[in-house]
């Protein structure tokens, strides 16, 4: 028997993780179909145009377009991981420049903290 305190969070988590299975069992039967989809399309392409043209040539011009796709694909991943990068480094400064700023105010504040500590002592004993 667990505290009730928990209850919250392990029936939030509980859930998360079941919406994270779902998603993820979903994606792996959508990835598997679409590439039994993409073999069965690939192998009728093939035959189809290997009566037109022959078969060399039709092996020929499928490699060609999958080793198109596959750089177009390549080229994709690159800038993805480009704007990630970028999207970081921004982020990255954005936070250094917010410490500076925060050092410095701290810095600055350094004079008036015996002061707060005097202003929150007086109220705290006119409170008894």
């Amino acid at each position: 028997m667990g505290l009730p305190l928990w209850d919250a969070p392990r029936d939030a988590a509980r859930a998360a993780f079941r919406y994270v299975g779902g998603r993820l069992i979903t994606a792996i039967v959508t990835l598997f179909l679409s590439a039994m989809a993409a073999a069965l399309l690939f192998s009728a392409g093939l035959v189809g145009l290997s009566r037109a043209v022959g078969f060399p040539v039709a092996a020929t011009l499928f490699a060609v377009v999958l080793v198109a796709l596959a750089l177009a694909v390549h080229l994709v991943g690159q800038y993805r991981a480009r704007r990630r990068a970028e999207r970081i480094a921004t982020a990255k400064q954005r936070v250094e420049a917010d410490m500076a700023l925060a050092i410095m105010l701290a810095r600055s504040a350094r004079p008036f903290w015996p002061v707060a500590a005097f202003l929150v002592a007086f109220m705290l004993a006119r409170r008894r």
